[in-house]
């Protein structure tokens, strides 16, 4: 590895401590009212809603609590108010256990995507706001004595699901596993539900494994997709998995009855319907809350019909070309890289907007080969050219170009120079500061915008060599990479010696398969000729329909 990326910088071992603290103590203050929820009631209340114990009901919902029932209360252990202390504790110690391995996993495997206060601020959210929808339904829902499994209506995997959309996929499977977990503590260790597990010992497994394996398939499903339609497609694998998970455990279950199975069914089709729905729904409005970009926001901008693009089409036609070519030899590399296909796609697409507002200053677009720049000295002409990355910028800006987007036009020339201007003014001037041809960066700082730069200026070579034969090819890809290594404009970035060498090998057979040779066509044969000649002569008229000029004679070919 050339070295660490800092996009969105690293997340330090006390800021995955913070973390940790924050969301542990959240998870305590949530899942503690569940174990006080033992009724404060006295003899003689009237019982608020139905209590029971071990799935025997004790005083039902209106009822007249009497010295007899309130017996019974006490036995069971409903009406203890205080808290125990093995209780607390293990609410405390679930809670924690549960942030520090969140907070572990971000400080051990970095994800970039969220590295930033922001993003960690969401996913501190997802995961309270979960546990606390959870803990609020399950205590309706538990314990399930009816079996009508309506705890599985609980949409857990949408928050693995948005993880997974508006950050990082591995992160969104630790989110899964912690949550499945975090649920079925706080669902199954209240009081009443807690003694239905007396009955049914296999609940609580049931649950958790349930919710994980639904997580896992959502996540797996969403990652990286590019149509709202795909989301639709995660929310009935959810449900099928779901359904998967009860039936195992239903074929287990010595009180198992076919109606069970319709219940289960209803729950988990509305539970993957509610948690497609919640995910496409929130990863758009959150996208925009957290200025993430969205895959579907990718779509969009890749669309060549993009008012930027069309533009870029109509007033600098070559340049247009050029990052349609660049765009087709990034995306290639970028997939056997591991790297984002589609955001190097939008990103060369966008690269060089900045060329809009002087085009005719750019080779590729002179096309009637006058050189504007023949009358300017270097210098000039270097500040003229290098301008573009600032214009870009600010027109992307304009646009609203997501952030991602925007790094493509800034790093694509990192802090390199105006090569051919520089070297003219060398010749003139052997002391000349090359700083003063040098682009203002930054050095590509991602895997992303570290191909494209090397795909912009493997291309651009090529197009400007005469032979472009394999051989030529090889050797002016092979000299770009040493090039860029050489001037250290890749140690910014995550890409290693490897990843250079499968980028290199694209490169050269993309473009090996765009200068592929032509073969020379022999000319037409003098039946061919004729062939070509009748369809025209057939619509020749004899004569004009008023006969006032003779009629026209056409030469058919020798």
């Amino acid at each position: 590895m050339l070295t660490k990326s800092t996009t969105g910088g690293r997340i330090s071992a006390l800021r995955a401590a913070v973390f940790s603290a924050v969301v542990g103590v959240a998870l305590i203050f949530i899942i503690f009212p569940v174990f006080p929820a033992r009724f404060n009631v006295e003899e003689g209340d009237i019982a608020p809603r139905d209590i029971s114990a071990q799935g025997e009901i004790i005083v039902r919902e209106g009822q007249v609590i009497g010295a007899s029932a309130m017996e019974q209360l006490r036995d069971a252990g409903l009406v203890d108010v205080h808290l125990e202390g093995d209780e607390v504790a293990a609410v405390v110690l679930a809670s924690l256990l549960a942030a520090l391995a969140l907070g572990s996993y971000l400080y051990l495997f970095q994800p970039k995507e969220a590295a930033s206060l922001p993003r960690l601020l969401l996913l501190t959210l997802l995961v309270v706001l979960w546990v606390l929808a959870a803990k609020l339904l399950l205590a309706q829902a538990l314990p399930d004595n009816d079996r009508l499994f309506i705890a599985y209506l609980l949409p857990v995997a949408a928050a693995p699901m948005l993880v997974a959309a508006l950050l990082d996929a591995g992160l969104a499977v630790a989110v899964a596993a912690v949550l499945a977990f975090l649920v079925t503590f706080a669902g199954f260790y209240q009081p009443d539900a807690r003694s239905a597990l007396a009955g049914n010992p296999t609940e609580a497994f049931q649950m958790a494994s349930v919710f994980t394996f639904a997580s896992l398939v959502g996540i797996y499903t969403v990652h990286r997709a590019e149509r709202v339609n795909r989301y639709l497609v995660a929310g009935g694998a959810v449900a099928l998995v779901s359904f998967v998970g009860l039936l195992i455990f239903w074929l287990l279950d010595s009180r198992r009855e076919v109606i069970d199975l319709a219940w289960a069914l209803m729950a988990t089709g509305m539970g993957g319907f509610l948690s497609a729905v919640i995910t496409v729904g929130a990863f758009i409005v959150l996208g925009l809350m957290f200025g993430i970009t969205t895959r579907v926001q990718l779509m969009e901008l890749a669309q060549l019909d993009h008012p930027l693009l069309r533009r870029l089409q109509a007033e600098a036609p070559g340049t247009f070309h050029h990052s349609v070519v660049v765009s087709n030899l990034a995306e290639r590399a970028a997939d056997l890289v591991g790297a984002d296909p589609l955001l190097v796609r939008v990103g060369c697409y966008y690269h060089d907007i900045g060329k809009m507002m002087r085009p005719s200053f750019y080779v590729e677009n002179q096309l009637d080969e006058r050189n504007p720049h023949e009358r300017l000295d270097p210098y000039t002409s270097a500040r003229v050219i290098s301008a573009h990355v600032a214009a870009g910028v600010e027109l992307a800006r304009k646009h609203r170009l997501p952030a991602q987007v925007r790094a493509f036009i800034s790093e694509h020339h990192g802090t390199r120079l105006v090569t051919y201007f520089y070297r003219k003014a060398s010749q003139e001037n052997p002391n000349v500061d090359p700083r003063q041809f040098a682009y203002a960066g930054p050095k590509p700082r991602s895997k992303e915008t570290a191909i494209a730069m090397l795909a912009d200026s493997v291309e651009s070579v090529v197009r400007s060599s005469r032979d472009r034969s394999p051989e030529r090819i090889d050797a002016l890809v092979d000299g770009v990479i040493q090039e860029r290594l050489a001037e250290r404009q890749l140690e910014e970035c995550e890409l290693t010696l490897r990843d250079l060498k499968v980028i290199g090998e694209s490169f050269k057979a993309t473009l090996r398969g765009i200068y592929h040779r032509r073969v020379e066509y022999p000319p037409p044969t003098e039946a061919e000729r004729e062939a070509l000649a009748a369809p025209f002569l057939e619509q020749v008229p004899s004569a004009p329909m008023d006969g006032s000029s003779p009629p026209i004679e056409i030469e058919r070919p020798a």
